[in-house]
């Protein structure tokens, strides 16, 4: 039989169809390294994606903070001291007493009426309700039951009502404040609603001065009405003489002045100010004396080597403790400080 002679080109062709054959017999090991190889890559994009995700999401927290401290830290309009705030503190607190010591002989009220409403807080110094008078008829003790007593009025009838705001403003205010109570359920904490009340307060400033004249006169009438108010219902409470009246009332415009722009600078500051009454530390029914936050009034302190160790009884409060809750950043609602000590009697009536 006669052989067949291949050419160059078929020779050529069968070498790399066989190669062909072999490499394509190595394809899917090939495959699979490549598909690891890839995997390996895109895993470690997706870590550095995800370490570059964790980088911006701290920065973003960082700069979040940053600006929180920034709006906290922002000195606002009317922002004190404490140096300051006991300035005009310690201002009012003196001017009281000096009322006191100069107050006269009167014959107070002997039944509450509709016309007297202060009358209330007059009986609710003392531990008996008529207690008051007896004191009152005291040359030596008058002067802590008026003080005790106007102090009362302050903090009941004055501080944090927000007569500074005006006549249509300070009811809304009243009730926002009593709206977002931090004892309520659900209602923002302490320093948040003290914030709402310093910033609510240089915005109402900054609405009064762009008024105009006309709007400013009829605020000084609205407070000047409260101020006579207030200080006809002292007087007549406590039984002044016509006589006596003329001197006590311009002393007594003084202090609810005093008192109502303290209640104004309370109201721009980050912190919260408040006056206390309440205290701990019971004794056989009665009050006893606490000296981390009491001190007694000076006309019943001795010399300290006189000084009893026994258990005083507290007869009633003179004027009331001042604390500070949070600090000047309004970043701590558990922050508690007491700045001016309660001033108690504890002499027997």
């Amino acid at each position: 039989m006669e052989g067949v002679v291949l050419s160059g080109d078929s020779t050529h062709d069968m070498a790399r169809e066989s190669t062909n054959v072999r490499t394509s017999r190595r394809d899917p090991q090939q495959e699979i390294e490549h598909l690891s190889s890839n995997m390996e890559r895109l895993q470690g994009q997706l870590g550095e994606a995800r370490l570059d995700l964790a980088n911006s999401r701290a920065e973003r927290k960082e700069l979040v903070e940053m600006l929180t401290d920034l709006r906290t830290k922002v000195q606002p309009v009317g922002l004190l001291t404490d140096r300051e705030i006991m300035r005009f503190v310690k201002q009012l607190k003196y001017n009281i007493s000096n009322l006191a010591e100069q107050w006269p002989d009167g014959v107070p009220l002997k039944s509450p009426s509709m016309d007297h409403k202060y009358l209330s807080h007059l009986q609710s110094i003392t531990p008996e309700s008529s207690d008051y008078r007896l004191l009152l008829q005291n040359e030596d003790r008058r002067p802590q039951v008026v003080e005790s007593f106007i102090w009362k009025v302050l903090t009941t009838e004055v501080f944090g009502l927000f007569y500074w705001a005006g006549e249509s403003v300070a009811p809304h205010i009243r009730g926002l404040r009593l709206h977002f109570s931090p004892d309520q359920l659900g209602s923002p904490g302490l320093c948040d609603v003290q914030m709402w009340t310093s910033k609510t307060t240089q915005l109402l400033f900054e609405a009064v001065n762009s008024r105009g004249d006309n709007e400013k006169g009829q605020n000084n009438l609205y407070l000047e009405r409260i101020k006579n108010q207030i200080t006809s219902l002292i007087i007549e409470t406590l039984g002044l003489s016509i006589n006596s009246r003329s001197s006590i009332a311009e002393q007594l415009d003084d202090i609810l002045q005093g008192a109502i722009d303290l209640d104004k600078r309370f109201s721009q500051q980050a912190a919260r100010w408040e006056w206390m009454y309440s205290y701990k530390g019971y004794h056989e029914g009665g009050l006893v004396f606490d000296n981390d936050l009491m001190k007694l009034d000076q006309a019943e302190q001795i010399p300290s080597d006189e000084k009893a160790e026994v258990q005083k009884v507290v007869q009633f409060v003179i004027s009331p403790a001042l604390i500070k809750r949070g600090d000047n950043d309004s970043a701590n609602d558990g922050l508690e400080a007491t700045v001016m000590k309660m001033v108690v009697s504890c002499k027997n009536i």
